[in-house]
């Protein structure tokens, strides 16, 4: 119905580098928002709520700890060359690539200095190791870093969204191998 040409493309999967890094960030992004999302339902002060917030940090943290070798992979590397399609797809393809990169550098950190500004310096669970404070408390700023956090947490819903969107549409409308790619 909306396929782009009668003859398929050769299939050219990412590499398994690639692909461990992609699943391993949908996984933690999926624990950072389930996380924060339970938050909202616990008592104020209770352990369940404390432990929720923790496994949100530490879900957000691995996914910047993971965001440096999956982009310096894909520098390297790079990627597959796109299906063949229009080239506004390709643009719009191009353009929510770099806003998921942006996001799994940017919101960890916006993240880790609100509890940085709130007071908190977050240790490395079973070492004990804290790691240093980016800037000082500050009510004012922790307040803004965490509607910023807040705001884009959400916006990202409707991205993140849209990605899972655009890539079922390419397997199940275009009949393309866009999402088999990613696919080990």
């Amino acid at each position: 119905m909306f396929a782009t040409s009668s003859k398929p493309s050769t299939l050219v999967r990412y590499a398994g580098p690639a692909v461990f890094f992609h699943w391993a960030v949908v996984l933690l992004i999926a624990i950072a928002y389930a996380a924060i999302e339970l938050k909202g339902f616990l008592p104020k002060g209770s352990a369940e709520r404390t432990l929720s917030m923790s496994v949100h940090t530490w879900a957000g943290a691995l996914v910047l700890v993971l965001a440096v070798p999956r982009l310096l992979w894909r520098l390297v590397r790079g990627a597959p060359a796109p299906e063949p399609g229009p080239g506004w797809m390709q643009w719009l393809g191009s353009a929510m690539h770099l806003l998921l990169y942006l996001f799994i550098f940017v919101q960890p950190v916006l993240g880790l200095l609100a509890l940085n500004a709130g007071g908190h310096l977050v240790t490395v669970p079973g070492l004990g190791v804290e790691l240093p404070s980016l800037v000082a408390a500050s009510r004012d700023l922790k307040e803004t870093l965490e509607d910023i956090h807040g705001t884009l947490g959400t916006a990202f819903y409707t991205v993140i969204g849209l990605h899972a969107v655009a890539a079922l549409f390419h397997h199940y409308m275009l009949g393309d191998n866009t999402l088999r790619r990613m696919w080990r």
